[in-house]
């Protein structure tokens, strides 16, 4: 049976990183929410409504479920794909996400309400965080920094300090390599976390389309790698 390998190349998956990390900081400097952080939201939304603040706490639950919408969707296309379509799958799912970006500029453009914003943006980075699988077989996320550092330092802490007692299961993936590109992820997300922060508190809206300006330059760098490989 032909399987489709969900290998992403390097660069890729730094840019996508890059690209979490700004968009959430840039969303939140917009709106007051998360918009590829699960966990950063459903904290922020109980503190809302302790506190009472309860259209913001709205917005931060709307912000969690259309993330979780949009990892959804993202399983939803990658199954109902044609296989000759599968191995493009992450390059369909950033022109989806890039239309998804661009109606978000619109309605924050246009004044509209911050929750059409928030909800095209989350379900932008849903699509984004499950369609970003695996880079180098290692297994990452685009936006979940968390788990990442985690594994990182765990990793980390078991090459520099072995531990002979405890048997463990063989892994494909060497230790070094996984620290090779865990290490460079979480710095790009981090990276481009303050590169969003930095546009739009010093452009303001017009900060969020740097968004749409990376997003455009990776699908073109992962379009051109695919024609190359035919």
């Amino acid at each position: 049976m032909r399987t489709v390998s969900e290998d992403t190349r390097f660069g890729t998956s730094l840019g996508l990183a890059f690209l979490g990390g700004y968009a959430d900081a840039a969303s939140f400097l917009t709106a007051q929410t998360f918009t590829g952080h699960l966990t950063g939201n459903c904290v922020l939304a109980a503190v809302s409504f302790g506190t009472q603040e309860w259209p913001l706490g709205l917005d931060r639950v709307l912000a969690v479920l259309a993330f979780l919408a949009g990892i959804f969707s993202s399983l939803t296309l990658r199954r109902l794909l044609p296989l000759y379509l599968k191995g493009h799958s992450l390059l369909l799912a950033m022109w989806v996400e890039l239309v998804l970006v661009g109606a978000a500029f619109l309605f924050i453009w246009n004044h509209a309400n911050n929750e059409f914003f928030i909800l095209c943006m989350c379900l932008a980075l849903g699509i984004q965080n499950d369609a970003l699988r695996k880079t180098s077989q290692v297994g990452i996320h685009s936006t979940y920094m968390t788990g990442m550092a985690t594994t990182l330092i765990q990793k980390g802490y078991s090459h520099l300090f072995p531990d002979h007692t405890i048997e463990s299961k063989p892994s494909t993936v060497s230790t070094s390599a996984t620290i090779q590109v865990l290490g460079p992820m979480w710095l790009s997300f981090i990276l481009g976390a303050l590169g969003g922060a930095v546009a739009v508190a010093r452009f303001h809206t017009i900060g969020l389309l740097g968004i749409a300006l990376l997003l455009s330059l990776l699908i073109c760098a992962e379009t051109k790698t695919t024609w190359t490989r035919k």
